[in-house]
């Protein structure tokens, strides 16, 4: 009886082995097609990827990675509901990472709904207080309705919450420099 049970969960774990292995490989080729720009390539690849891991994780670390992956891609061919909804997917996966939540506002301003994009933005500020990119972000809305003002005031809180976390690229610490120092 042991015997069986010791075979029973071998063969599980390498089963289990066998499909994180290939979810990793299928993530990393996806993502390579993103960087490269062939986003319906690397759709297939990580529907793929998330039928062998459900939680999205394939070797990054990170529960929903590959679901903020798939909306990316989404929202790059302008499916911007269906890339929306792999965001959420995403953020239920791991409410922590602010990844999904910048790429679901970005979704929403490449659609051209600013409404929609101003209240995701300040969900994602309420829930995840202190990231950079989404007072970047709101900072840019409200410049380009004319709220100067406003806008300069988040691009302040910008900076300064980059000073703590050093995650902004040079690119755009440079654009918010720059835009602070002329005001």
């Amino acid at each position: 009886m042991k015997t069986i049970l010791f075979f029973t969960l071998s063969l599980i774990f390498q089963f289990t082995f066998s499909q994180t292995e290939k979810s990793e490989e299928l993530y990393k080729e996806a993502y390579l097609y993103i960087t490269k720009g062939k986003y319906n390539n690397s759709i297939q690849l990580l529907s793929q990827a998330i039928v062998l891991d459900s939680l999205g994780n394939c070797g990054t670390g990170i529960n929903g990675k590959a679901q903020n992956e798939l909306g990316y891609a989404n929202m790059r061919i302008q499916n911007f509901e269906l890339s929306r909804d792999f965001f959420d997917k995403s953020i239920q996966l791991n409410p922590r990472n602010p990844d999904p939540r910048v790429n679901k506002v970005a979704s929403y301003i490449l659609e051209n709904n600013i409404e929609k994009a101003k209240i995701e933005l300040d969900l994602f500020i309420k829930e995840l207080p202190g990231y950079p990119l989404a007072y970047w972000q709101k900072g840019n809305i409200l410049e380009n309705e004319g709220n100067i003002e406003q806008a300069l005031f988040e691009y302040k809180k910008a900076r300064a919450f980059n000073r703590q976390l050093n995650i902004l690229p040079e690119s755009i610490i440079k654009k918010l420099d720059e835009k602070l120092k002329n005001n």
